[in-house]
């Protein structure tokens, strides 16, 4: 029984420090990671079962962006249960955002393996340059359109517009997630296969949390706050 209380106490984050938590920035990935570990394994964990199908995973990635924003956000009262529903929910709904996130990836790759025909040639600095821009858009729109969708209910198509506007407006917190989501992945490829385990353990998780901690700021400054504004003088 004790051994089962101390995993629920590490799984839920139950501690004994009454300190006042970080509300932004990399203090607060850092509080959610040492206070909520347990809860981001299992959900780090469930996130790679559910890419398993390929097709799943629009869904899966905005189900972890709904629980990682709200534990980031609110930091209590988040629990598997909304994973799995936003994951059911948005099988079919979210499937538009990861087929142009995959167009936009595919097509950077088709262009960088284009530029190695042209090797000698100016046309393969050209092709070159071109991938490296498409990709770093897919990451940085990939980034911006999960985010919206784990916080707004709109259909795709909003979301797309509003993902690109913002991606152009915040451009600062575009290039810092960029930079961010570059150094990550390269990390872990870097220090393979020694990283292999901390991935699996809590991967994805971390690189949602930084991109968290950018993005959701910018979103409540340039979307939330202005419409709750704008209901609040409504009413």
């Amino acid at each position: 029984m004790k051994i089962m209380k101390k995993f629920m106490d590490w799984y839920q984050g139950n501690n004994d420090r009454e300190t006042e938590p970080p509300r932004g920035g990399i203090r607060r990935v850092g509080y959610v990671l040492l206070n909520y570990s347990g809860k981001l394994v299992v959900v780090n964990l469930l996130f790679l079962l559910c890419c398993i199908p390929v097709v799943t995973i629009p869904s899966a990635v905005t189900a972890l962006n709904v629980f990682v924003g709200k534990l980031f956000r609110t930091g209590y009262g988040v629990e598997l249960s909304d994973y799995f529903a936003e994951f059911r929910t948005g099988l079919l709904k979210r499937l538009p955002l990861g087929v142009l996130s995959g167009f936009l990836g595919f097509y950077a790759y088709y262009l960088l393996s284009l530029a190695n025909n042209f090797r000698g040639n100016g046309q393969a600095d050209i092709l070159t340059g071109m991938g490296i821009a498409v990709a770093a858009v897919a990451m940085v729109l990939g980034a911006w359109l999960f985010i919206l969708a784990s916080m707004l209910e709109l259909p795709c198509r909003h979301l797309i517009r509003n993902a690109c506007i913002l991606m152009a407006v915040e451009w600062k917190s575009s290039l810092l997630v960029l930079l961010e989501v570059v150094l990550f992945w390269g990390c872990v490829l870097l220090f393979a296969p020694w990283t292999l385990l901390p991935f699996l353990l809590a991967g994805p998780v971390l690189c949602q949390l930084l991109v968290c901690s950018v993005l959701i700021p910018a979103v409540k400054r340039r979307v939330v706050e202005p419409y709750e504004a704008g209901m609040g003088r409504k009413e």
